[in-house]
């Protein structure tokens, strides 16, 4: 009885100490390789870069002031809000579309850091673009990055085989999981929905 109740202690201490906050001094880094993410609405944020007028960077990073006239330079943006490298700033996920896509879907897509005192740093990623690395394999439509449950996360639509009778199939979705390794975003997982089936 005594050996029960010294397992069932432990194993209390061993769960309190999994849902324990970090120590405050737990540099951005390190809290990251655990998974920690800090949610937008905790104390203190610094929301600088909201201050910002990304699509200005867009054009910019991209040189679309000497290719395309000016209504034309930023077609859409698309951004979302978070702090994806625990130092207590939040970060933009930017898709945008400008005038150089070929199909009207968004050419441009990253994570981008306020950097003072009043313009931005793209944050490197782990196959920021598609390759010819086998994680592409089956890929059709475009590439997108979305903040999914608080991750950051690129997704593409995945073709299957066509079905003998005809049939079209429903296209499968890869998802690349990132988190932040102190220097740029790796992928952490992949999840993967198969296509639908003949």
């Amino acid at each position: 009885m005594l050996s029960g109740l010294r397992t069932r202690c432990a194993a209390a201490a061993l769960l309190a100490a999994a849902f324990a906050p970090l120590p405050a001094g737990l540099p951005a880094a390190v809290a990251a390789g655990f998974g920690v993410e800090r949610a937008s609405s905790s104390q203190g944020l610094d929301r600088t870069i909201r201050k910002i007028s990304l699509s200005h960077h867009v054009m910019r990073i991209r040189g679309l002031a000497a290719i395309c006239v000016q209504s034309k330079r930023v077609l859409s943006m698309n951004v979302r809000y978070a702090d994806l490298d625990g130092d207590n700033a939040e970060e933009a996920v930017v898709e945008a579309t400008t005038c150089q896509s070929t199909d009207g879907t968004a050419d441009l897509i990253g994570v981008y850091k306020y950097q003072h005192p009043d313009s931005v740093r793209e944050l490197p990623t782990e196959h920021a673009v598609r390759s010819n690395d086998p994680v592409f394999n089956g890929m059709t439509g475009p590439l997108r990055l979305e903040l999914i449950n608080g991750r950051l996360v690129r997704w593409f639509a995945v073709a299957g085989a066509p079905c003998p009778s005809g049939k079209v199939r429903n296209n499968g979705r890869r998802s690349l999981v990132y988190r932040w390794a102190g220097e740029r975003f790796v992928v952490e997982r992949v999840d993967e929905t198969p296509p639908g089936s003949c």
